[in-house]
């Protein structure tokens, strides 16, 4: 079921886009392989694991998934017990999301488009600004030709002149030029170090812009104007995203087994044994793993792997976010005349307000902080950053004193399951990082955002299965 919002016409070119794609993965399964029943062991029951059993088991495979969690989803998670179920992980399903979208229809998930407010208001070095007075503010040191560009469109704007003309384009040996520092480029730019980091505080793509490869910020950008060229608004699932996995996971043959961690996976000749945190060891004839990186690096594997992929994995940050969910109980923003949301330079990031309150009645409000800026509160408790957060809020925010609650405090930097919410390319490294955390390792194969290469988000997850499915079963035929 859709909703009916979504232009029909575009909803089938979505639906046949996904179809088309996973006929083409099942059409490249070598000849007979299918037939030939295999055990394999699927590490994590995010998006990238959850679409490789699937696909497996379709194919006649006997799979056990294994997800350190209680639940599944991953990074594709929506709190649930908070009214308005808020998304603390993936929150965006771009429109030419083909595989994402195909997946929600499969299991009778409705798309609704996302609500879009009002620009956000400007808080900028503490100071409230009006967009249209920008231009001609004190603050305001861009250069004549960009002075007009407000803080929080100034990194894109600055990014929209690339040469990717392709998904993959960004892989390729004539854009490596680019493959340099973005706080160098922005430098390039004319841009003051103040303008610098109007940039940095709020970077969804880099923990700092001298540590961001320029050329994946522009691979971002790509990506960004291809979702925009289909005219349709970004896409949500009603109820929240995580109904997509929390699906996938009911319909495998097999239940997903929950709450064990993998400490270890032993290849010895045509067997690999997967050995879990309470000692079971779990044996298959190949492993996809789906772990996210700064996991990936602390797991025992035997045979170790090459040491260019454990320098591959060290070499690979993961980005901060955190996230504090508030509930207000009115619109107090309208009895001020204010924004409902803000970018800011400062602790609070930007703000986000649902632009219609929920079922019961109060409005969702993410205050969304990225990067470095992450560590002033990843240090401190729970009680203490919540309470700093919201005397940050009330302070700053315009008419919010006593107006809103706390719902959720999420931290995904010190979430001892991921230790970050997405991959980060370093400068200079694209060419041989992106393809060696992708490379199998004899029967382990490896699937997960970061190694997708036309996507980024669920759809670049669910890419990397079919990728990682296809390796496996070349190498058991």
């Amino acid at each position: 079921m859709v909703a009916s919002r979504i232009n029909p016409a575009h909803w089938t070119r979505r639906r046949f886009l996904g179809a088309a794609l996973i006929a083409g993965t099942a059409a490249l399964i070598p000849p007979g392989l299918a037939a030939s029943p295999r055990r394999l062991v699927v590490i994590g029951a995010g998006l990238a694991g959850l679409a490789s059993a699937r696909l497996l088991e379709t194919l006649g495979h006997d799979v056990v998934v294994l997800e350190a969690r209680d639940r599944v989803g991953g990074r594709v998670h929506t709190l649930f017990d908070t009214p308005g179920n808020p998304e603390a992980g993936a929150n965006t399903i771009g429109p030419n999301y083909g595989r994402t979208v195909a997946a929600a229809e499969r299991h009778d998930l409705a798309l609704l488009p996302q609500g879009r407010g009002a620009p956000p208001g400007l808080i900028v070095d503490g100071q409230v600004i009006d967009r249209a007075d920008w231009v001609n503010a004190e603050l305001n040191d861009l250069p004549t030709a960009i002075r007009s560009v407000t803080p929080d469109r100034l990194g894109f704007a600055l990014l929209g002149d690339h040469p990717l003309d392709r998904s993959t384009s960004w892989l390729e040996a004539r854009h490596s030029d680019a493959d340099l520092s973005a706080a160098e480029f922005f430098r390039a730019q004319g841009l003051s170090e103040r303008a610098l980091g109007w940039i940095e505080a709020n970077n969804s793509y880099g923990n700092r812009l001298a540590d961001t490869s320029l050329l994946a910020l522009q691979a971002t950008a790509a990506g960004i104007g291809r979702a925009m060229a289909w005219g349709q608004p970004a896409l949500e699932t009603e109820g929240g995203n995580q109904r997509i996995p929390n699906a996938m996971a009911a319909a495998l043959e097999s239940a997903v087994v929950l709450n064990s961690p993998v400490v270890e996976i032993i290849q010895r000749g045509s067997e690999v044994s997967v050995v879990t945190a309470d000692g079971r060891r779990h044996p298959a004839d190949a492993v996809i793993c789906t772990l996210p990186l700064p996991l990936l690096a602390r797991l025992k594997i035997q045979p170790a792997p090459a040491v260019r992929f454990a320098e591959a994995l060290a070499a690979v940050a993961y980005h901060k976010v955190s996230q504090l969910h508030l509930l207000a109980r009115q619109a107090y923003w309208e009895d001020e005349d204010q924004p409902a949301s803000w970018w800011t330079n400062g602790p609070l990031g930007r703000v986000f307000t649902r632009s219609r309150p929920n079922a019961a009645g109060s409005h969702n409000i993410t205050v969304w902080i990225n990067g470095d800026a992450c560590d002033a509160i990843d240090h401190l408790s729970e009680e203490q950053a919540t309470a700093t957060l919201l005397a940050e809020f009330e302070r700053q925010i315009p008419g919010s004193r006593g107006q809103v609650e706390v719902a959720a405090l999420v931290r995904w930097a010190t979430d001892p399951y991921n230790r970050g919410a997405w991959a980060l390319w370093p400068p200079g490294r694209i060419a041989d990082l992106v393809p060696t955390l992708s490379q199998p390792h004899d029967r382990l194969f490896f699937a997960g955002e970061h190694t997708g290469q036309s996507y980024s988000g669920m759809e670049a997850a669910l890419e990397s299965a079919e990728r990682a499915v296809l390796e496996a079963l070349r190498r058991l035929q």
